[in-house]
């Protein structure tokens, strides 16, 4: 037998947002009692901050010349860190920190193996792959706006060159 339709109502998307917004408790050493607030969800919202977040740092590091991110690997392993830092309340923590010391927290969490652990254990791979489905299509939309731009630039400069043979320069008179 089918479901009832029922009528969407704010207290419906109140409930909604409500479940995302919830943090669980991971335990990170039970021995010595070390445990870490996550949001086993990920809201959109928190998405794009987490993406607006990335592109800020890109450019810090390119702007001031740091060595981070010299290759794939490496932006790749700290798109994965910034999963952890706006997931849990490492967020926090990092919050009026330099870059520097972003990159040095995760760093220390790859040396004691709670990068791992966080990423395989707390949460689950169809939580991190809508972050990186989302970086992927802003990706590829930003890659589909610069051939949109080449393309406008290269009719304007045509249509400019066409106007330029067509008219005699004012020197010519």
């Amino acid at each position: 037998m089918a479901k009832r339709e029922t009528k969407l109502t704010l207290a419906d998307i109140q409930q909604n947002a409500d479940e995302l917004n919830k943090k669980q408790k991971f335990h990170i050493d039970k021995d010595q009692g070390k445990f870490i607030y996550y949001y086993p969800k990920f809201s959109k919202r928190k998405v794009t901050i987490l993406i607006n977040d990335l592109a800020s740092t890109i450019d810090y590091v390119q702007q001031n010349n740091l060595d981070f991110f010299k290759n794939d690997h490496e932006l790749q392993h700290y798109v994965l860190f910034l999963v952890i830092k706006h997931f849990t309340d490492l967020k926090t923590e990092l919050k009026d920190k330099p870059i520097e010391s972003h990159f040095a927290t995760m760093n220390n969490l790859v040396e004691i193996g709670w990068y791992d652990l966080f990423l395989t254990e707390m949460f689950t791979m169809q939580e991190i792959s809508k972050v990186l489905e989302e970086i992927s299509k802003r990706l590829n939309l930003s890659m589909q706006f610069l051939e949109l731009e080449k393309e406008l630039i290269n009719k304007i400069e045509s249509t400019d060159k066409d106007k330029l043979i067509k008219e005699p320069s004012l020197s010519n008179r």
